[in-house]
């Protein structure tokens, strides 16, 4: 594929470029320069277009122009780990556009920035750009044209640095741009482009005398993940400062403009409200206009809860919100961090969440592969130790939802790999025993130490919960790929766990699970601090313990029991809720307890509907949540299907298993949008419950 870029001879500083801004130094930054590259050419026909079908990519980050309209924001991100911050990514991503368009003349306009700014940038380590567009004519005949020295090309300098724009630099001339190797080796992406949706915030226009200085707050109704557009009749310096919610922490951005003229950002901003302050630097009077483009992976289809209470409803949108934004080329944690594809545990619940929320199961499926992909270059090790294990569950999950076996069969290697890994990590006791780390756990404290990196005594007996969990997961994958002797092997290791798990680490005593063995271990590295002779016990395991059947039910019912009231025990956060719910939805408990514990998010919605917050226990001392993390979002999920007691009993939601309950409510509506089709689901107090299917679905209902 022919790319192009800047001349070398006329531009030797704005070449090269880093993989990726994690671990990056800021000496090792400085090694580079900031550059925003802009790239154009004009076709001209005798005859109409009825469409164009484009394939683009750039090195990193691209915003393209279709006859003066902005169409695409990219490239897909590669995805990416912690671990791979320093080389490239296993796999890099183009985007496909299709456009209806009419007329004879279309012309092309991007701009790339050549530097990565977020995490979920990753760069080749070159500049580049490439186009190729397949023009469909109204007669049917297609012509296909791609990016080569025909195209023009310049360096705009008015984009100076990260956030900075300068209206008064001289940009270079454009010239003919130089065709250079394919230095990424791109994939289509197999989901649509971003939805680009134009967000036009109350008080988002203010007028300034001339030689004077004057701020205006605009404010969004919600949170977005959202680039700020700026646009001026006059000359004037900005200085734009955003934020989640009044009183967090802000990020800046300065402009410039010397005449009318307009700005787009390339940084994607998590925002409510922004203070804009302007100086008018004319002898005339000068307005300013702020808008935003805030993207997200495009909803065709949406989900729906409504019950009789309204708290609760408030919760499920909240979530559902939160969730759409964080879904953009990849899942993200927050739109606030936006980082590597490394926080499985998040898009675990996000995929399930999306089950409920959008049906679209796409953009999970190629979090899946994204990992495998890490998975294969790392040799079956990721950052968070504990996420690795709960990929397993998300792929399994996730085909329970899709039926598309390709998934798993492209993930086959990786998961082989991933378990001849762990089972390195097992001891002479037969339990997990010496892994890299026992991340993650939770965004909370104990004992003064953080369990998003805990040490051995705290961390040792929920990996190996999630061990357990992934030999089952892994069996069943293994089973449906038609490998049965592999099935029955890894049944046969689980049991083996099982048994061992329970040896070593409940407390007959106090009747509980504790959290890891207190022998010396670790304290090598900041992500393994060196272990404590004490035997601790939390909440973590014995939800585990429980919820995946490490203890038979009648001491599983007993341990839930006795720690979800426990007020001493550590509490947990909205995250690890997720896996408590579930263990409360299994054992038959959520009459008595689930309904309360869905209400703990009713404060967190009612003091900011405009995002869900991170959590409700600050880990850190003047710890600022952000309220953009779609992994505390588990009601949207945990509501619906404690209502509707959805089972799924066939891979691709063919076959589904309905046993209503109202708990406390007196009615419930629920729209499920399933890529079959949308369900229906209807229930009030003292009638049977309603529900429709499309016909390729077959339902069972366990209340009849």
């Amino acid at each position: 594929m022919p790319w192009i870029w800047l001349s070398e001879k006329e531009y030797p500083y704005f070449q090269n470029n880093f993989y990726n801004i994690s671990g990056m130094l800021d000496e090792e930054k400085e090694k580079y320069n900031y550059c925003v590259a802009e790239f154009g050419k004009k076709f001209y026909f005798d005859r109409e277009i009825r469409k164009i079908k484009l394939t683009v990519s750039a090195d990193s980050f691209f915003m393209l122009y279709v006859n003066g309209s902005l169409e695409g924001i990219g490239p897909a991100a590669a995805g990416g780990d912690f671990l791979l911050e320093k080389v490239p990514a296993p796999k890099y991503y183009n985007n496909y556009y299709e456009l209806e368009l009419c007329g004879k003349e279309i012309d092309f306009f991007a701009r790339v920035r050549l530097l990565p700014e977020v995490l979920t940038d990753y760069s080749g380590g070159h500049g580049g750009f490439y186009l190729k567009c397949e023009f469909v004519f109204a007669d049917g005949e297609i012509k296909t044209e791609e990016t080569d020295s025909t195209w023009l090309c310049r360096a705009n300098y008015s984009y100076n640095g990260y956030r900075c724009y300068n209206g008064e630099a001289e940009s270079s001339e454009f010239k003919n741009a130089c065709e250079i190797a394919d230095i990424r080796n791109d994939e289509t992406a197999p989901i649509p482009p971003l939805s680009l949706n134009r967000l036009k915030p109350k008080n988002g226009e203010i007028t300034v005398e001339a030689g004077k200085t004057a701020s205006v707050t605009a404010e969004l109704d919600r949170i977005y993940g959202a680039y700020p557009c700026l646009e001026s009749n006059g000359k004037c310096r900005i200085r734009l400062e955003t934020s989640e919610l009044e009183g967090q922490e802000k990020t800046c951005e300065t402009v410039r403009f010397s005449k009318a003229d307009s700005y787009m950002s390339f940084f994607m901003h998590s925002l409510s409200r922004a203070e804009m302050t302007v100086e008018n630097l004319s002898d005339k009077p000068v307005t300013v206009k702020l808008s935003f483009i805030a993207t997200w992976y495009p909803v065709t289809r949406e989900g729906e809860v409504r019950t009789s209470d309204e708290g609760l409803n408030k919760v499920f949108d909240v979530c559902k919100h939160t969730l759409k934004i964080c879904r953009q080329t990849l899942h993200l944690d927050s739109t606030k961090h936006q980082e590597l594809l490394a926080c499985t545990g998040d898009y675990y619940i996000e995929s399930l969440m999306t089950m409920f929320c959008f049906g679209d199961m796409r953009l999970a499926e190629l979090d899946l592969k994204r990992t495998a992909d890490n998975l294969e270059r790392l040799g079956g090790v990721m950052f968070h130790t504990t996420y690795s294990l709960i990929w397993v569950q998300m792929l399994r999950d996730v085909y329970m939802i899709t039926g598309r076996k390709e998934t798993l069969c492209y993930c086959r290697n990786a998961l082989e790999i991933l378990l001849r890994r762990f089972e390195s990590y097992i001891g002479e006791n037969g339990v997990i025993d010496s892994p890299p780390d026992f991340m993650f756990v939770d965004w909370t404290v104990v004992d003064g130490f953080s369990m998003h990196h805990p040490p051995k005594a705290l961390g040792q007996t929920v990996l190996n919960a999630f061990y357990y969990k992934a030999l089952l997961d892994a069996a069943d994958i293994f089973a449906y790929l038609g490998e049965t002797a592999e099935a029955e092997m890894l049944t046969e290791k689980s049991k083996q766990l099982k048994q061992k798990f329970n040896e070593i680490f409940f407390d007959e005593e106090k009747q509980l699970y504790f959290d890891g063995l207190g022998d010396p271990y670790g304290g090598n590295k900041y992500y393994l601090p060196e272990n404590v002779n004490k035997k601790y016990f939390t909440k973590y395991p014995n939800i585990l313990a429980a919820l995946y059947g490490l203890s038979d039910e009648d001491r599983a019912v007993n341990i839930l029991e006795r720690i979800i009231p426990d007020s001493e025990l550590q509490d947990i956060q909205p995250y690890f809720m997720h896996y408590l719910l579930c263990a409360v939805r299994k054992y038959g408990l959520f009459e008595k307890y689930g309904m309360k514990l869905l209400r703990r998010w009713v404060p967190l919605v009612d003091e900011c509907e405009k995002g869900l917050a991170e959590g409700w226990i600050a880990p850190e001392e003047n710890y600022s949540f952000d309220h953009s993390h779609a992994w505390g979002g588990t009601p949207a999920y945990q509501l619906p299907m404690a209502l509707t007691g959805l089972e799924i009993l066939e891979p691709g939601m063919k076959k589904l298993k309905f046993t209503p309950k109202l708990y406390d409510l007196d009615f419930a509506e629920i729209t499920i949008p399933t890529e079959r089709g949308d369900i229906h689901f209807k229930a009030e107090r003292g009638k049977p419950a309603v529900i429709t299917a499309p016909g390729s679905v077959e339902i069972i209902r366990g209340d009849l």
